[in-house]
């Protein structure tokens, strides 16, 4: 089982090769006790793939500074999962359950705090509960791809089944 790629704005180079680099990323058993778990160990098993990621990321792509964790303002507890800094971009990369509102609210907050052009952001979504709707999800990547698009940047969507 791989990361599915459900949205991209365009064949711009560098998105092709991050997308077929996650594309790549055998999620096999990764994700099958994740739905039973408590917190702490859904953490543990995201903390994980969230290395696999890093990892694929900056083997595969070293024209890119990879760091995972990132604090894009000083003055937030927040952090992008996986950030990478190119000659003249950024790439985000936010690992989320597939919902719609966590999509949304990672690709709002994350345009707003970062001043970088082009920005190259990539949700990529994880198994949820049954409850979570991943129809809502893929249709809110659209959404993000048209605003990405609109303000000269890039957007991809995967989810992870």
């Amino acid at each position: 089982m791989k990361p599915i790629l459900y949205t991209k704005t365009s064949n711009e180079l560098t998105q092709c090769s991050i997308i077929s680099c996650i594309s790549a990323i055998e999620c096999k058993g990764t994700f099958l006790s994740l739905l039973g778990a408590s917190q702490s160990e859904q953490k543990k098993i995201v903390g994980c793939f969230q290395k696999q990621v890093y990892a694929q990321l900056e083997s595969a792509i070293s024209v890119i500074k990879w760091t995972m964790e990132y604090h894009a303002c000083c003055n937030s507890k927040d952090s992008i999962d996986i950030f990478g800094e190119g000659a003249d971009y950024a790439v985000v990369i936010e690992l989320d359950k597939h919902r719609a509102d966590q999509v949304a609210k990672k690709f709002v907050s994350r345009l707003a705090s970062l001043q970088s052009n082009p920005l190259f952001f990539i949700s990529l979504c994880y198994p949820g509960t049954p409850a979570m709707n991943k129809s809502e999800c893929v249709k809110y990547f659209g959404y993000c791809a048209t605003l990405a698009s609109r303000m000269g940047n890039h957007y991809a969507g995967f989810i992870i089944e």
